[in-house]
Parts: C-alpha cells; sequence; structure tokens
C-alpha cells in the first residue's frame, strides 16, 4: 500500500467516524424530543383528568 492508498483510507475512515458522529447527535436529539412530547402528553393527560373530576364535582356527578 502506497502513502496515496494509506491516505485515501484515512480519509474514507475519517468520513465514515463523522458520519457515526452525526448520526449520534440526531438519535440523542430525537430521544430528547420524544421525552420532551412524552412528558407533555402526560402534563396534558393529567391536567385534563384533574379538569374533568372538578366538572362532575361541580355538576353533582
Amino acid at each position: 500500500m502506497n502513502i496515496t492508498q494509506v491516505r485515501e483510507h484515512l480519509h474514507r475512515l475519517i468520513d465514515e467516524v463523522d458520519d457515526i458522529y452525526v448520526l449520534n447527535g440526531l438519535y440523542r436529539n430525537l430521544l430528547s424530543d420524544k421525552r420532551q412530547r412524552d412528558e407533555y402528553e402526560r402534563e396534558q393527560a393529567e391536567k385534563a383528568k384533574r379538569q374533568n373530576g372538578a366538572t362532575n364535582r361541580r355538576s353533582g356527578n
């Protein structure tokens, strides 16, 4: 293997590592977004449940 081949191989490896780094970052962002969405949906469900409970108590149910 000559120096040019080694250099090309090294650049390909660097590109692969860079791609993996970017994909890991995207994955972490997606997980964070999902966590936030799940938390928001849970809070909204609890809020709706509390509001329904208060409405039912006021109406005598």
